[in-house]
């Protein structure tokens, strides 16, 4: 199998939606993010859907006339480039777990004047909670199961992984075989 066919390649990851938990619409999410002035953080551990969550989130503030900024905050690289910020602006801030206390307060300072500011962070406590992240044996499952058309058993997988479904899903692009070349096996490739 070529790698870009693999069910667990990043662009074949990257369509899966959101799920957002039993109980909780998006028109409720959004009415309660308006009710803390869309100032908040989506909380949770690694891989459990706060990115995904927070890109989902963008065209639904346009919808609403925000004009969206997105700063995706790596480990090796912090920098962040300041455009001034209006009422209609929202910025995104992905990774804000990263930022020092000194940052922080920096970026809070650049966003007074903006219409919003919702961040990732594995912590409570920067922002009020939108919404708190979680993964479930069940929800693996059915992510899976959309990106295979098969059932698969996962729950060792979301065990071994602590409920990071990042990491299952890496574990399994690695588990599928890759092709082997042309000229290796004697056999054409495809």
């Amino acid at each position: 199998m070529r790698a870009r066919d693999n069910p667990f390649a990043s662009h074949r990851v990257e369509t899966l939606r959101y799920r957002l938990p039993e109980g909780v619409t998006w028109d409720g999410l959004l009415e309660r993010l308006a009710s803390l002035r869309y100032r908040a953080a989506l909380v949770g551990p690694h891989g459990r859907g706060k990115t995904t969550l927070l890109e989902e989130l963008a065209p639904r503030l346009t919808s609403l006339g925000f004009r969206v900024r997105t700063i995706t905050l790596r480990q090796e690289e912090r920098r962040m480039d300041w455009a001034r910020l209006g009422a209609r602006d929202v910025l995104l801030l992905d990774g804000a777990e990263l930022l020092g206390r000194f940052s922080w307060l920096r970026v809070r300072w650049h966003c007074r004047g903006a219409g919003g500011l919702i961040v990732t962070s594995h912590r409570a406590g920067l922002l009020p909670t939108l919404l708190e992240c979680r993964t479930t044996p069940e929800l693996l499952a059915e992510l899976v199961r959309e990106l295979t058309g098969a059932e698969v058993e996962t729950s060792g997988l979301f065990r071994r992984h602590g409920g990071n479904v990042r990491m299952a899903f890496w574990e399994m692009y690695d588990r599928i075989p890759a092709a082997e070349p042309a000229g290796r096996t004697g056999k054409p490739a495809g």
